[in-house]
C-alpha cells in the first residue's frame, strides 16, 4: 500500500522550525489541506509530494518507501 513516511517529514519539517501543518504547506507551495489529509494517512498527488520532498530535501524513495508484499502463513 502507498504511503508517505510521516515520521521522516515531522522530523525535517521540525528541523526547519516548521511544527504547524500551515508552516509545512507554507515552506511547500501546497495548501495546508493537503498537509492535513497527508498527516491523517492519505497520500497526496505526485506533484504535491514531490513539493514536501523537496520542500524539506527528502528524496522521493524515502519519502513514499516501498511497501513490503504481505507475506500470508498458511492455517
Amino acid at each position: 500500500m502507498l504511503r508517505l513516511d510521516i515520521d521522516l517529514l515531522k522530523q525535517r519539517a521540525a528541523s526547519k522550525g516548521d511544527t504547524t501543518h500551515e508552516e509545512i504547506a507554507a515552506r511547500a507551495g501546497i495548501d495546508r489541506s493537503v498537509v492535513t489529509r497527508a498527516f491523517s494517512g492519505s497520500v497526496p498527488s505526485l506533484a504535491n509530494t514531490t513539493a514536501l520532498a523537496w520542500a524539506y530535501d527528502i528524496a522521493l524513495d524515502d519519502l513514499v518507501p516501498k511497501a513490503e508484499p504481505k507475506v500470508e502463513v498458511p492455517a
